[in-house]
């Protein structure tokens, strides 16, 4: 049987030469990146068999529709090959998008996590990058673009248009 999880993160925050403080209260540790300000949670909740990482991208703005907006991020988390395995969410109360990952905890080793969770934090710094991308763009452009996406134009595998079949559901 492998270690809990609070001796589990303690352990990876050691490698990492951090001190991961997990809170008891909230049942989680923080990790600031103080290159990018960027704020990483590492959450164990309930019996902790599972660990939850996540960061906020971004806040959205809630004066304005953010239909084109977000159209183009649930793109861009189709079958996780652009998020690196990551899912994108939007935290209605905080109005924020989120990225988030899970790991069973018994299947985790500290080394493990460490790999883990800098992949994580390179993922979502270049998602980061993505959204700023995204801001850039406005949403008349985005409401007027199509985009056709299939996992084999992730892969470099495109096909032409012609070739590639739209089913509507």
């Amino acid at each position: 049987m492998g270690l809990d999880g609070e001796n589990l993160i303690a352990e990876a925050g050691e490698l990492m030469g951090l001190a991961f403080n997990f809170d008891e209260k909230t049942r989680r540790a923080i990790v600031i990146d103080k290159s990018t300000n960027m704020e990483y949670l590492i959450e164990l909740p309930g019996n902790g068999s599972m660990l939850y990482v996540y960061t906020v991208l971004f806040k959205l703005a809630t004066e304005k529709d953010n239909g084109p907006f977000l159209y183009s991020l649930l793109e861009l988390n189709l079958f996780g090959l652009q998020t690196n395995a990551a899912t994108i969410g939007v935290d209605g109360k905080a109005s924020t998008v989120v990225m988030h990952i899970s790991f069973p905890v018994e299947f985790l080793t500290p080394q493990l996590l460490v790999n883990l969770l800098s992949n994580f934090i390179v993922s979502s710094k270049k998602m980061r990058e993505k959204i700023e991308n995204l801001l850039i763009t406005t949403n008349r452009e985005l409401r007027h673009r199509h985009v056709h996406f299939s996992a084999a134009d992730s892969m470099g595998k495109e096909r032409p248009k012609d070739r590639m079949r739209i089913i509507r559901i």
